[in-house]
């Protein structure tokens, strides 16, 4: 829960302080063409839907130098993408999401989509290191020292309370670039199938993280918040957030 509510502070703060728009490229087919997108990269903005892959292609090149390729799973996945399967904005967090192939998602082929994505941030990051983050540690230096794979994979095992099985299926860690922290959360998505919780897709998240430790943090926000624009800002954002 304090992840979660840490993680809205750091979303809402951010889209209630800034603008986002957006540019895209459609290949002669009618596909849009990623290459096309990448080739502009250079260009300022995107102006398209925000809720296409384009769009995530667009700004998770722009934002944090991470090609979509090197987010793309190897488990065979569809073609077929609900409205609010990506997200890409340039100051807010921006998302894709795999949906595998027959809507079932085995765990050794999630693992490996986490692995894929720790080493794609890790390759873009100041000194080629994904760290804990404010969220995870207070004190500055600890904050920027490695999370290491295994770390993050054990966090994420699974757990047994009264002997049932809990995989939560959530992975998460930091990584700092131009010396911004940026947050990355990978999710296992699922749906009930007969009653029972069925795993489908695989979603990776990427934003903007705390830049200062929480207490320190709060206090700007509360400043921020004192400020009457920002208020309808944030009231804009936080009722897009529950849409």
């Amino acid at each position: 829960m304090r992840k979660v509510l840490l993680t809205i502070i750091c979303i809402a703060t951010v889209a209630a302080l800034s603008s986002c728009g957006g540019k895209g490229k459609k290949a002669d087919n009618g596909e849009v063409n990623l290459d096309k997108v990448v080739e502009n990269i250079e260009k300022a903005t995107f102006d398209g839907d925000k809720n296409t892959k384009e769009a995530a292609a667009f700004w998770f090149k722009k934002n944090f130098g991470i090609n979509m390729a090197d987010v793309t799973p190897e488990f065979e996945f569809g073609n077929e993408a609900g409205k609010y399967d990506f997200l890409g904005e340039e100051n807010s967090s921006s998302y894709v999401t795999f949906t595998a192939k027959d809507s079932t998602l085995n765990r050794e082929d999630y693992i490996e989509f986490v692995k894929k994505v720790y080493n794609a941030t890790a390759k873009t990051a100041d000194g080629g290191i994904n760290v804990y983050g404010f969220i995870a540690k207070s004190n500055p230096a600890e904050a920027a020292a490695e999370k290491t794979l295994e770390v993050v994979l054990d966090e994420g095992k699974p757990s047994k309370i009264f002997g049932i099985e809990i995989y939560m299926g959530t992975y998460g860690w930091n990584f700092i670039k131009d010396g911004i922290y940026y947050m990355v959360d990978v999710k296992q998505l699922e749906k009930k199938v007969d009653g029972e919780d069925h795993p489908y897709a695989a979603r990776v998240i990427i934003g903007k993280g705390l830049q200062k430790n929480l207490d320190e943090s709060m206090k700007e926000v509360e400043k921020a918040l004192e400020d009457p624009e920002v208020q309808k800002q944030m009231e804009k954002a936080l009722k897009d957030l529950s849409k």
